[in-house]
């Protein structure tokens, strides 16, 4: 073992690959544009590097820690969603809800749903990244005030995602690791989304009141129409039918995600270089990165100690099962962000009987905890750094609303999980 390997301490914590699990959080965390040169996807990788350099985990070990299936199962549904993009569907989408909208409280109704819905089958990240730009043009020319809405945006997208195993990277990764099929993910979290999207309108309702009851009314509002290329968008909905077909035949979903990127590139007939540019390359080199980073963090022992605070919970009642795996990931999500948490928990799970049920709860709550705080989802941040050329909403305007949006939608969830725990026993 090469000299810098990990040191046996006390308590059977390994010091160093806390340390560069920490540091590597740190840079994550401040970014560049804060002192820092480094983005959040160099950070990991430098952190990854260093686990592999200083013996934390072997070069044969970091290429194993990485889940290839996840990895795939995102390129495949980019290279998709790319194509959708290019079609200007998403674009589509928007214009018309802001058509539709007469007053102020209908066009948050109408985001909410329409981007929690396709945030459940494009990916919440994606959703974010398109809507951003436009809900900032419609609330621009609708004189809206905007914090209302993008708060809406980076909420019901993280919410609606909960719905699918096409819904955010996180839901990819169990529903790859607990084998669920594409429909049975769905019939167990639909409800979670669903009621957690009602309960998003009626929150943010309430807290924004004030500025909703001051905005003007949306009617005799002119119409801009969207050039949607329907040609491309009618192969694109092709290929999006075929991946859904596979995974409902229980193809396994990396490859079927692979298979519709493939055959969109065939038929789509766009230049393969302007997909390329709406591939997000920066956010599968962060997650295979952080796959070695949470492994050398893993080795460390620190994961096991902080999980036995709450293993004898899990180790209960079905209720006592729902608040600590809850209660895990709410912290662990927020210390680590949802992938790296589910990431860490896995081997935990693997132990328990019932642990597709215990799946779903770490699906549902991850993806909800994400709400908490402006760091605590990529969805988040996909917002607020592209609304920051508009509009400034610092860390407490976000987390005083997202915090309560988290604790509500997450209690939410555990009653609907609780409930269908008592008609599916078996799971």
């Amino acid at each position: 073992m090469p000299p810098l390997a990990i040191l046996a301490l006390p308590a059977h914590l390994h010091w160093l690959p806390i340390i560069i699990f920490l540091i590597t959080y740190i840079l994550i965390a401040i970014e560049s544009g804060r002192g820092n040169h480094l983005d959040r996807t160099a950070s990991a990788f430098c952190g990854a590097v260093v686990m592999v350099f200083a013996g934390v985990v072997s070069l044969d070990a970091a290429y194993t820690a990485i889940s290839w299936n996840t990895i795939v199962f995102l390129l495949g549904i980019m290279i998709l969603v790319a194509h959708f993009q290019i079609a200007h569907f998403f674009d589509w989408i928007a214009a018309r809800v802001a058509a539709v909208a007469k007053t102020p409280f209908q066009f948050l109704v109408l985001l909410i749903f329409t981007t929690g819905i396709l945030a459940a089958f494009f990916v919440n990240d994606t959703v974010c990244l398109m809507f951003t730009p436009i809900v900032l043009a419609v609330t621009e020319r609708l004189r809206l005030p905007k914090l209302p809405y993008l708060v809406a945006l980076a909420t019901s997208a993280n919410i609606g995602s909960v719905m699918s195993v096409t819904g955010n990277p996180q839901n990819a990764l169990v529903g790859v690791t607990a084998h669920f099929t594409f429909l049975e993910f769905i019939v167990h979290l639909a409800p979670v989304a669903l009621l957690g999207l009602l309960l998003d309108v009626a929150l943010l309702a309430f807290i924004f009141r004030r500025q909703l009851a001051r905005s003007p009314s949306l009617e005799h509002q002119p119409e801009h129409p969207i050039a949607v290329n329907r040609k491309l968008l009618a192969k694109s909905i092709i290929a999006a039918i075929f991946v859904l077909t596979l995974w409902f035949l229980n193809f396994a979903f990396a490859l079927a995600a692979a298979a519709a990127g493939a055959l969109i590139l065939i038929i789509g007939r766009v230049k393969s270089e302007n997909i390329y540019r709406r591939v997000n390359w920066e956010l599968l080199l962060f997650f295979a990165a952080l796959f070695v980073v949470m492994q050398g963090f893993e080795n460390s022992g620190a994961v096991s100690y902080f999980i036995s605070f709450f293993e004898p919970g899990l180790r209960g009642s079905v209720s006592s099962q729902l608040f600590s795996v809850s209660g895990t990931m709410l912290v662990l999500s927020n210390l680590v962000s949802n992938v790296p948490a589910v990431i860490l928990v896995r081997p935990l799970l693997a132990s328990f009987g019932n642990s597709h049920f215990l799946w779903l709860t770490v699906a549902s709550t991850s993806t909800l905890a994400g709400n908490a705080t402006p760091i605590s989802s990529v969805a988040n941040l996909i917002v607020l750094q592209q609304a920051a050329w508009k509009t400034k909403i610092n860390f407490w305007e976000f987390t005083r609303v997202g915090l309560v949006v988290t604790i509500a939608t997450t209690l939410l969830a555990i009653a609907i999980l609780a409930l269908e725990s008592h008609f599916f026993p078996g799971m």
